[in-house]
């Protein structure tokens, strides 16, 4: 019987359940803090949404991060 905690990590991208498990707590942690952000933003339109949380910013930082995990698993 396969591990269900171990199994997609190891298959999908070659990693421990640990390093499976910091790279998805980094990716949502960030896409949390640009959503709080996004929110407040929409209240006070005032507040300026600062460059490194703007959509094409974080849109950049998850193709960055996707890459990074598909050389890992080659």
């Amino acid at each position: 019987m396969r591990n269900p905690f171990t199994y997609h990590p190891k298959r999908c991208v070659n990693e421990t359940w640990w390093e499976h498990c910091k790279f998805t707590l980094h990716v949502s942690a960030r896409l949390y803090i640009t959503s709080l952000v996004f929110i407040v933003h929409g209240f006070f339109p005032f507040i300026n949404i600062p460059k490194w949380l703007n959509l094409e910013d974080t849109i950049n930082f998850l193709k960055e991060e996707n890459e990074d995990r598909e050389s890992k698993s080659l």
